[in-house]
C-alpha cells in the first residue's frame, strides 16, 4: 500500500510540473527594419503588448497593440530557440546603396545580443524571423499613443545620416 501512495504523489507532481507555465527568459526584443520608403521599430516585453514606432513616411508615430497568446507564444518560441551568440553582430553588403536593413535586438535577463543585417548575406532564419514579424504587425491592430514608446537606450537606430555632401570649392583661373 506505501508504494502505491508513492507512485500516486510522483504521478501528481509529474502532472502539476508539466501543467505549469514556461516562462521566458526574454525581457525585451526590438525589431528595427528600414528601407527607402519606410523606417519603424517594434518593441516587445514579456507582456502582451507590442509596440510599434513609426519614423518614415513622416509624421512619427508611436503605437501599441496587444497580441493573442497564440501569437505571442509563437514568436517567443521562436526567439528562445534562435541562438543569437553563435552569428556575428553585422552582415552587410558594402556595395549595396538601398537595400533592406533589420537590427534584431534581444535582452534575455542581463545579456543583450543584437545583430545588424544590411544585404542578403545574413543569416536565413533572421530573414524568416523578419517576414513574420511583418505578417505579425500586419495582423494587428494598433492604436495611437499620445507618448514616446522607451525602448530602453537600446540602439534600435538603424544607420546614421547620409553625410553632407563635399564641399566644392572655387577655382580661380588666371589668363
Amino acid at each position: 500500500m506505501r508504494k502505491l501512495e508513492i507512485f500516486y504523489v510522483l504521478a501528481l507532481l509529474i502532472l502539476l510540473n508539466s501543467c505549469t507555465e514556461k516562462t521566458s527568459s526574454l525581457k525585451t526584443f526590438i525589431f528595427s527594419n528600414e528601407s527607402m520608403p519606410f523606417d519603424y521599430s517594434i518593441k516587445l516585453n514579456s507582456h502582451d503588448s507590442i509596440y510599434l514606432q513609426t519614423r518614415f513616411p513622416n509624421p512619427e508615430k508611436d503605437e501599441y497593440g496587444i497580441l493573442r497568446e497564440k501569437q505571442k507564444d509563437s514568436l517567443f518560441n521562436l526567439l528562445d530557440n534562435i541562438d543569437f551568440s553563435k552569428y556575428k553582430t553585422s552582415y552587410t553588403d558594402e556595395h549595396l546603396q538601398d537595400g533592406e536593413a533589420f537590427r534584431f535586438i534581444i535582452k534575455r535577463d542581463e545579456k543583450i545580443d543584437s545583430i545588424f543585417i544590411y544585404g542578403d548575406n545574413g543569416p536565413e532564419e533572421f530573414y524568416e524571423l523578419a517576414e513574420k514579424i511583418k505578417i505579425l504587425i500586419s495582423k494587428t491592430e494598433f492604436t495611437k499613443l499620445n507618448k514616446k514608446v522607451d525602448f530602453e537606450k537600446l540602439n534600435y537606430k538603424m544607420l546614421p545620416p547620409p553625410p553632407p555632401p563635399p564641399k566644392i570649392e572655387k577655382i580661380i583661373y588666371k589668363k
